[in-house]
């Protein structure tokens, strides 16, 4: 090659290079409607009430009545499909509910809670207060439930939005734009990397006061590679308080469920001869169930709006299984929290560093912990740390903490503890040794929650080694 072409080759590449960056930075900063997201599946941590098994968790004494009460031979429906008039592409009607992906950097909206201000989130913690909503759904069609243009006051038009570079979900009940500003019935902020519940007798963008995203059947899912690993939300006509993992109810009708019970597909129940993503689906009812979340008619299961859902194999597939093909788990049923992890042997491992939340956001980085804010990592698996680790021996630092307060850490399924792992005040840099038992699960989780008043903080994690 001559001199004289390589200044021409420099110029190109870096030409290349700086179209590349543009792209990326477009893409980081796209407004995305019905995506994938199965890289941040299954939302919320493994031991969240949405993702635990309960195949082998206890029968419920009742459950025969509260099938009887459904009605036995009450036949399932999906409740989510495409758009209602899919040959009219003025109409704005939908199946399911519709819901986005922004960046981080996407600007908040402040919300006005017209029927549950009380018990709605008016901004995520440690950010400012509002919503991410996207301006294109004040007038533009199938951003809300329902599909109207701006939502409505009436019915339920939730929206639900995630914050997918802080990893945060943000759902609306009776979302509307109206004249100049959004209002809603109420609203509830979830960090996807917690599992903080709701405070009882709270509501949520739900009757139940649960998130409503990570309980739907989503078409990326069910056509991916992996199994679903949650439970799906469904209704029942009618209901009677509620137990964990709800937190608020809508009804007191003898006999019926409460929010938050919770049904599995029987084991037993051949479901060979189904379409295989429908297959897919029926596992995921036997393997992690359904949840009681809202009042509707019995047995509808909810999913996403997406036109490419095939009704004509969803509809008879569905209604193929009835109420009496399930049976109810004992209400309330949480799994089995040990308390100790027992005698084990210490491992040694070099240094390495499980969580820097001053890198950029993700499960392992940033971003730093809100106040009051919690939130669960997975150390098995990475730094030489096994799968059978059944506590893990860390250093703890904070980094030029911006006031007074204390962290603790605690295992990833269990409740966060009377206690605290490292104090500091304004200003510091402190570091603490640490042995920290991970979830009796065995998802070789860790939990952590921040107590400072209003500032977030920078935490840092290091692990040394690992019993077993």
């Amino acid at each position: 090659m001559s001199a004289s072409l390589r200044p021409s080759i420099a110029i190109h590449s870096i030409r290349f290079i700086l179209v590349s960056l543009l792209l990326a930075a477009s893409a980081s900063a796209q407004i995305l409607q019905q995506p994938d997201l199965s890289a941040l599946s299954p939302l919320f941590p493994p031991d969240n009430w949405w993702n635990v098994v309960v195949s082998s968790a206890p029968l419920d004494p009742s459950s025969a009545s509260f099938i009887d009460f459904i009605g036995s031979t009450r036949g399932l429906h999906p409740d989510f499909g495409g758009d209602v008039n899919p040959g009219d592409p003025s109409s704005t009607d939908i199946y399911g509910f519709p819901y986005s992906s922004v960046p981080g950097t996407q600007p908040l909206e402040r919300v006005t809670f017209v029927e549950f201000d009380d018990q709605s989130d008016h901004g995520a913690p440690g950010r400012p207060p509002g919503y991410p909503i996207p301006v294109a759904a004040r007038a533009q069609g199938k951003w809300i439930e329902g599909g109207d243009p701006g939502g409505g006051a009436s019915d339920d038009h939730h929206m639900l939005i995630v914050d997918r570079d802080n990893r945060i979900l943000y759902e609306l009940y009776h979302a509307h734009w109206n004249v100049d500003h959004w209002e809603a019935g109420s609203g509830a902020i979830f960090s996807l990397d917690s599992n903080a519940r709701r405070p009882d007798t709270w509501t949520s963008a739900d009757a139940a006061g649960l998130a409503i995203l990570p309980g739907l059947i989503r078409y990326d899912e069910v056509f991916g590679p992996n199994p679903i690993r949650h439970a799906f939300r469904f209704t029942v006509r009618s209901t009677d308080h509620y137990v964990y993992p709800a937190s608020h109810d809508a009804g007191s009708t003898v006999g019926a469920l409460p929010m938050g019970a919770r049904l599995r597909l029987k084991a037993s129940k051949n479901i060979s001869g189904f379409p295989a993503y429908v297959q897919k689906i029926f596992q995921a009812m036997k393997t992690y169930g359904l949840i009681v979340a809202d009042n509707g008619s019995d047995m509808y299961i909810q999913g996403t709006y997406d036109p490419r859902w095939d009704n004509g194999v969803l509809n008879p597939a569905f209604g193929g299984l009835k109420a009496s093909d399930f049976e109810v788990v004992q209400l309330g049923w949480q799994p089995a929290v040990a308390t100790a992890a027992g005698p084990g042997k210490l491992y040694t491992v070099t240094p390495c560093r499980v969580l820097d939340t001053r890198n950029a956001n993700g499960p392992f980085g940033g971003p730093p912990l809100p106040p009051g804010g919690q939130r669960v990592i997975t150390v098995t698996g990475r730094c030489g740390i096994p799968a059978t680790a059944k506590a893990v021996a860390v250093n703890v630092t904070v980094v030029g903490t911006p006031q007074t307060g204390f962290v603790v850490f605690f295992p990833g399924n269990a409740q966060v503890p009377n206690t605290t792992t490292l104090s500091f005040a304004t200003g510091q840099t402190r570091a603490n040794n640490a042995v920290l038992m991970l979830a009796s699960s065995g998802t070789g989780t860790l939990g952590v929650k921040n107590f400072t008043s209003s500032l977030p903080v920078q935490l840092l994690l290091d692990v040394t080694g690992y019993f077993q």
